[in-house]
């Protein structure tokens, strides 16, 4: 039977394959997105090109609040995926 549905299958194999790449590039730009590092030289880039005169101070403060807000979202998931594993580690038998 397993011979039969891979047979049949087969035609959406391509699918299967973009919406895996599809979905690890997702994944990739949700990490960057949300790396706290890269969150902080952002911050600082923007600060040099605010202090250059590169960027107004209305779009200054607009980039500031995304970039915190983006910050925070940032450290709620790394303590969420700390007391995450905090309970998984408690609940495991020793």
């Amino acid at each position: 039977m397993g011979l039969f549905k891979g047979l049949a299958l087969l035609p959406l194999a391509p699918v299967r394959g973009t919406v895996w790449v599809a979905d690890q590039l997702a994944q990739e730009a949700d990490r960057r997105l949300y790396d706290e590092d890269n969150i902080k030289r952002e911050l600082l880039q923007l600060e040099l090109d605010a202090e250059d005169g590169v960027v107004g101070p209305e779009e200054r403060e607009r980039m500031e609040r995304d970039l915190f807000d983006r910050l925070a979202v940032a450290r709620a998931r790394v303590a969420e995926d700390a007391s995450q594993f905090q309970s998984e580690d408690s609940q495991s038998p020793r």
